[in-house]
C-alpha cells in the first residue's frame, strides 16, 4: 500500500510539473491569438469606415431627351422633370427610393404626347404653373417660329379616370415676342399667363376655371398705367422677386428687362391696393459703361438679408468672356461691381438666350456659387465648371465677396463624358438639401442628360423651404398624398436669420422661383444653406405674393426650426386666417454613417469573438484529451 502511494503521489507530481510547464505555452498562445483579434478588428474597422465614406458611391443613369422644366407633378416632394424628345413632351417622375444604394437619379415615364408635327429641337420652351386651381401641373409651351416670335400653346392636366397619371389637352393662347411668365398676378393662388405681343404692348390673362382662355379676364386691368409699348431686351428673362430692403416686405415685384435707347432700363412693377404701379428705383445699366451683359438672376449674393440683382458684364456681344458682375446692392448703394475669375475660360450659351450662369448653394455655405459651361480655347471643349461664392478681403470699394473657380474635380459618367456638353445647372437628386449637376449633352446625333452625383458637402447643415399655392388647404387631390395643393407658388419669399459656430450672426433671403422662363432651371422650392452651424434657425420669415391689408394673411414667421430639415408651408385659403407646416427632418450623413460603422464593428466583434470561443473550446477539449490520456499511462 506504501509502494502505491508513493507512485500515486510520483504522477501527480509529475501531472502537476506538465500543467505548469504548459503555463507559458497557454499565454503565448493566448497573446498571439489577441493580437490576431486586434489587427483583424482594425483591418475590417478601417475597410468599413473607407466604405462609408464612399456610402456604395451611388451611381445616376442617364436618360434621352432635352429638359424643358423642372416641377413636382406627383406631388410626393421629389422633383420631377418634363423632357422633350423629337415631336412629344414626356413626364418623367424622379422614383426616390430610400432603400435603393447602388443608384440614384432614376426617372420612369409617367405620360408622353405629341405637340408638333415636326421636331422640335432647341426651339421649345416650357412653363409650368397651375392656371386653372385645380391644383395639377399645367404646362405652357413657347415654340419659336422663323420670325423669332413664340407661339404659345397651354397643355391643361385632367385626371384619366382609373388612372393615377394625368392627361393633357391643348388650348391655344396666341403669339407673343418672348416666352411668357407663370405668375399670379390677382394674389388667388393661381398662374396667370404674362407676356408681350410683337408690337411691345403687354398681354396679359387669366386661365378660367374651366380651363379655358376667353380674355374677358383679361388682367391687364391690373396694370392701368403700363406703356402703350415696350422695347424688350431680347434673350433676357423677367423677374418676380423681392426687391424692397431694409427689411424686406417679402412681397415680389415684377421686374420686366426693357430697353431704353441701348440702356438696359429694368422696370419694377409693384402690387398696390389699387393694381401694379411702376416703382423706379433701379438705375439704368449705361451701354457706355456697360455695353454688352447677360441675363440678370435674383439671389442674395452677399448674404445680407436683401435680395440682390446681378448682371454679367461680357467684353464682346457674344458674352463669351465675363470680365464683372454688376450687383443692384438696394436703392442706398445702387450698382456696385463685383469681381469673376474665370482664368479666361469662355461662357458657353444657348442660342437666343442671355442666360449665361444659374446660381444655389452648392457648398452650403450660405452664400450661392454659380455653375456655367466653360469652354478651354485649346481642347475646344466645354465644360461644367462650379464657381464658388468666396470672401474677398482686397476687393475694391469695400466688396467682401467674389467668385472664383471652384478646386473640385467632377467625375463624369462614361457617355457624358464622351458627348458634347450643352447646358449645365444645379439638381438636388435625392431631395438631400445637397445639391447634384445636370448636365445635358450630345452623342451620337442623339440628345440626352445625366448627372453628376455630389454627395460629399462635410458635415453642413441646410433649411428647404416650400410655399405652396393658396388654392385649398385640405387634401386637394386624392390621389397625391402630399396636403395641400401641392404646387410651389411663384414669387414666394423667405427670410432666416441663425447664429453660427462663432456666435455671429447669420442671414439671408430667397424667393420661390424668381424667374421661369429661358431655361433657368430654378427648383420649385427655396434652399438656404447653413454651414456647419449646429444651432437651431432663429426665425423664419415667409410671404406670399398677394396684397392684403391684413399683414398675418401675407407673413407668416416660424421660430426654433431644428437645421437639416424641409419645411413645407400652407399659406392661409378659402377666406381662412391660419398657417399650415409640415417639418421633414433630415438626418445628417454623418449621423448615417456613423451607425453603420458602430453597427458594423458590433457584428464583426461578436463574430470574431465567437469563432475564437469556439476554437478556444476546441483546443481545451484537446488538451483535457491529452492530459487524461497521459495521466493513466504515467499510472501504469
Amino acid at each position: 500500500m506504501m509502494a502505491f502511494n508513493e507512485k500515486l503521489d510520483k504522477c501527480v507530481a509529475i501531472c502537476a510539473d506538465d500543467h505548469i510547464k504548459l503555463i507559458p505555452t497557454i499565454k503565448e498562445r493566448f497573446a498571439k491569438n489577441l493580437m490576431k483579434t486586434r489587427w483583424l478588428t482594425t483591418i475590417l474597422t478601417t475597410l468599413l469606415i473607407a466604405k462609408s465614406s464612399q456610402v456604395l458611391k451611388k451611381v445616376a443613369p442617364e436618360h434621352y431627351g432635352r429638359v424643358c422644366a423642372f416641377g413636382d407633378f406627383n406631388a410626393d416632394r421629389n422633383t420631377d422633370l418634363l423632357v422633350s424628345i423629337g415631336r412629344n413632351l414626356s413626364v418623367l417622375l424622379q422614383d426616390n427610393k430610400i432603400l435603393d444604394v447602388l443608384e440614384t437619379g432614376r426617372f420612369t415615364n409617367s405620360t408622353s404626347w405629341e405637340i408638333s408635327n415636326e421636331d422640335l429641337g432647341d426651339t421649345i420652351e416650357c412653363v409650368l404653373g397651375d392656371f386653372n386651381g385645380d391644383s395639377r401641373l399645367d404646362i405652357l409651351t413657347s415654340i419659336r417660329n422663323g420670325d423669332n416670335d413664340y407661339d404659345h400653346v397651354l397643355w391643361m392636366a385632367k385626371e384619366l379616370p382609373g388612372s393615377a397619371t394625368d392627361v393633357f389637352f391643348k388650348v391655344p393662347v396666341g403669339k407673343l415676342a418672348q416666352q411668357a411668365l407663370a405668375v399670379d398676378v390677382n394674389g388667388d393662388g393661381q398662374h396667370d399667363i404674362l407676356g408681350f405681343f410683337p408690337n411691345g404692348s403687354l398681354f396679359c390673362t387669366q386661365v378660367g376655371s374651366d380651363s379655358t382662355i376667353t380674355f374677358l379676364d383679361d388682367c391687364r386691368s391690373s396694370f392701368k398705367f403700363f406703356p402703350t409699348t415696350v422695347t424688350l431686351y431680347p434673350g433676357m428673362p423677367h423677374l418676380f422677386v423681392d426687391l424692397n430692403d431694409s427689411p424686406p416686405d417679402l412681397n415680389a415685384e415684377l421686374v420686366f428687362m426693357t430697353k431704353e435707347g441701348d440702356d438696359l432700363d429694368l422696370q419694377v412693377w409693384q402690387q398696390t391696393k389699387v393694381g401694379w404701379r411702376a416703382k423706379s428705383f433701379i438705375p439704368k445699366l449705361p451701354y457706355s459703361q456697360y455695353p454688352f451683359i447677360g441675363a440678370p438672376m435674383a439671389t442674395d449674393i452677399d448674404a445680407d438679408g436683401n435680395m440682390d440683382i446681378v448682371v454679367p458684364i461680357c467684353r464682346e456681344a457674344q458674352c463669351s468672356h465675363v470680365t464683372s458682375l454688376a450687383v443692384f446692392a438696394g436703392k442706398q448703394r445702387g450698382w456696385v461691381n463685383m469681381a469673376i475669375d474665370l482664368q479666361d475660360l469662355e461662357v458657353l450659351s444657348e442660342k437666343n438666350s442671355r442666360v449665361l450662369f444659374r446660381f444655389g448653394d452648392f457648398d452650403n455655405d450660405g452664400f450661392p456659387d454659380l455653375i456655367a459651361l466653360l469652354v478651354n480655347k485649346a481642347s475646344n471643349t466645354p465644360y461644367s465648371k462650379v464657381i464658388g461664392n468666396i470672401d474677398c478681403k482686397n476687393c475694391e470699394k469695400n466688396g467682401t465677396r467674389k467668385f472664383e473657380i471652384a478646386k473640385l474635380e467632377l467625375i463624369q459618367p462614361k457617355d457624358m463624358a464622351l458627348g458634347t456638353a450643352n447646358m449645365a445647372t444645379f439638381f438636388d437628386l435625392e431631395e438631400d438639401g445637397k445639391l447634384d449637376i445636370m448636365v445635358e449633352y450630345s452623342l451620337y446625333g442623339q440628345q440626352r442628360f445625366g448627372f453628376i452625383y455630389c454627395e460629399d458637402k462635410g458635415d453642413t447643415t441646410f433649411l428647404k423651404v416650400q410655399i405652396f399655392t393658396s388654392v385649398c388647404s385640405g387634401r386637394c387631390v386624392p390621389a397625391k398624398t402630399e396636403i395641400g395643393s401641392g404646387i410651389s407658388w411663384g414669387g414666394a419669399c423667405a427670410s432666416f436669420s441663425i447664429l453660427d459656430s462663432y456666435g455671429k450672426s447669420q442671414k439671408s433671403m430667397a424667393c420661390q422661383n424668381p424667374s421661369n422662363t429661358y431655361r433657368t432651371f430654378l427648383p420649385p422650392f427655396i434652399l438656404f444653406g447653413l454651414g456647419r452651424s449646429p444651432n437651431f434657425v432663429d426665425e423664419l420669415h415667409i410671404g406670399i405674393p398677394k396684397y392684403t391689408e391684413r399683414l398675418s394673411d401675407q407673413q407668416h414667421t416660424l421660430k426654433q426650426i431644428v437645421p437639416n430639415s424641409r419645411l413645407v408651408v400652407l399659406p392661409p385659403a378659402d377666406g381662412s386666417h391660419h398657417w399650415l407646416t409640415r417639418l421633414y427632418v433630415t438626418p445628417s450623413q454623418l449621423i448615417v454613417q456613423s451607425l453603420i460603422v458602430i453597427a458594423s464593428v458590433c457584428l464583426m466583434l461578436l463574430l470574431v469573438v465567437g469563432v475564437m470561443h469556439w476554437r478556444e473550446k476546441k483546443e481545451d477539449r484537446f488538451e483535457r484529451q491529452q492530459q487524461s490520456y497521459r495521466f493513466h499511462f504515467d499510472g501504469m
